[in-house]
């Protein structure tokens, strides 16, 4: 029986130092940045990625990367949990994405093209 419960609390400190050394514990339950890959399958090249909050009267760059047709973009990640305007940059027009609600954690954007010419997007 001693035995077994040295064993039990080496165990218990071996988990407690992998728990510790794995991370901020907050980040198991609230994730405070979100990172953002985007597919640009829409037949548009996208050059700048904008966000505005509900708090702010002008947008901020997230993403300046051109983004081809068949390209998806490298993970580009901020301090940004909440509901915002995405405005999509792309060469000729710009498109806004209203009322986008990010949680934090990773996202990964689908842009195609919708049958009224602008940008439909979905997050897989």
């Amino acid at each position: 029986m001693k035995g077994t419960m040295k064993k039990i609390s080496v165990l218990t400190v071996l988990l407690a130092c992998c728990l510790t050394l794995s991370g901020c514990l907050t980040h198991w339950f609230v994730d405070s940045t979100t990172r953002l890959q985007i597919e640009n399958r829409s037949s548009k090249t996208v050059v700048e990625i904008d966000i505005l909050s509900e708090e702010d009267s002008d947008y901020k760059v997230w993403i300046r990367d051109t983004i081809r047709t068949g390209e998806k973009s490298r993970v580009y990640e901020e301090d940004w949990v909440g509901t915002f305007t995405m405005r999509v940059r792309t060469v000729g027009s710009d498109f806004d994405i209203e009322n986008l609600k990010l949680d934090g954690g990773s996202e990964y954007m689908v842009l195609s093209d919708s049958t009224d010419g602008s940008l439909h997007y979905e997050f897989k």
